[in-house]
């Protein structure tokens, strides 16, 4: 009888979202600042975290040395690039007049060239922030926002599936998309070419959704996450186990979709607090993942 299992399994990896560099250093931090502080993330036990452009004035910064220099330091902690967050993209998709930049496409490359210095990196990440439409026109004419949107995204989801990348949307409150059942309309009109879906806990929680049926729902679609808690009535990230979430059965619910996707904590916090929060999150994660996630030996 053969006991060993012919399922080969690597240990998850549960990483730090941009957050992490946010609450230690704020929402301008700068790539020196990143590398100098993957040395804790290391440190605390994480295997991989998110580079992120936050701002726009900070991008030509990173084109140039930032984007390798935090690639180094990444390769020489033993830590992965999971996901690159291109945060300072959220503004192309946060007002009606805004659908139509033809800048974007010169972004999303410019991202797509950034990315290329973080190895296995392949996972662009871009947020739907709130969406101010006009109080007469919220949706436009006969939902005229939601098309240019699908129209847009889906041409910038083409460019970064060209350059053997996968494009993922963040949803927050108040977005474009709508929420989820926007989504699901989203991946319906663009089959299977349609954006992945980067998980935000914490804005899905806040924002009514049945957090619990996100992984049946969307499956395969969810590659990425960020993992955060509140008690479902604001916006927050705090760590997972300080709000409301139930953790064992939405960790149950990824896995069963077969999630292999990185697990990344979420937390904004004082630069003071950032070590404790944080290495609790790791610990409360890992003792929840690893088993769950753990090979069954063949019989």
């Amino acid at each position: 009888m053969n006991l060993k299992s012919d399922v080969i399994m690597t240990d998850p990896i549960i990483g730090v979202s941009p957050a992490y560099f946010i609450s230690r250093f704020g929402d301008r931090f700068t790539a020196d600042q990143m590398a100098n502080g993957l040395e804790e993330v290391a440190a605390m036990g994480f295997g991989g975290f998110q580079p992120e452009v936050f701002h726009r004035g900070t991008f030509l910064d990173w084109q140039k040395r930032g984007a390798p220099l935090v690639a180094r330091q990444a390769e020489a902690l033993g830590l992965q690039a999971t996901q690159f967050v291109a945060h300072f993209m959220l503004h192309a998709f946060s007002a009606p007049q805004h659908l139509e930049n033809p800048a974007l496409l010169d972004d999303i490359q410019a991202v797509i060239d950034t990315v290329a210095h973080f190895d296995n990196c392949r996972i662009i990440t871009v947020p739907l922030g709130l969406f101010e439409a006009a109080e007469t026109d919220p949706t436009g004419k006969a939902g005229d926002h939601f098309r240019r949107f699908r129209d847009r995204i889906g041409r910038l989801a083409e460019v970064v599936s060209a350059a053997g990348c996968r494009m993922a949307l963040e949803i927050m409150p108040g977005s474009v998309i709508g929420g989820f059942d926007g989504y699901m309309r989203l991946c319906n009109d663009l089959g299977p070419d349609a954006p992945g879906l980067n998980f935000d806990t914490g804005h899905t929680w806040a924002a009514g959704e049945d957090i619990l049926r996100i992984p049946e729902r969307f499956g395969k679609r969810i590659i990425g996450t960020h993992l955060c808690d509140n008690f479902g009535h604001e916006n927050l990230s705090l760590r997972p186990g300080a709000g409301s979430i139930d953790w064992p059965q939405l960790i149950r619910a990824l896995i069963a979709t077969d999630y292999d996707g990185a697990w990344d904590i979420e937390i904004i916090c004082p630069p003071e607090s950032c070590r404790e929060e944080y290495g609790q999150a790791y610990h409360f994660m890992m003792s929840r993942i690893q088993p769950a996630t753990a090979p069954v030996p063949a019989r």
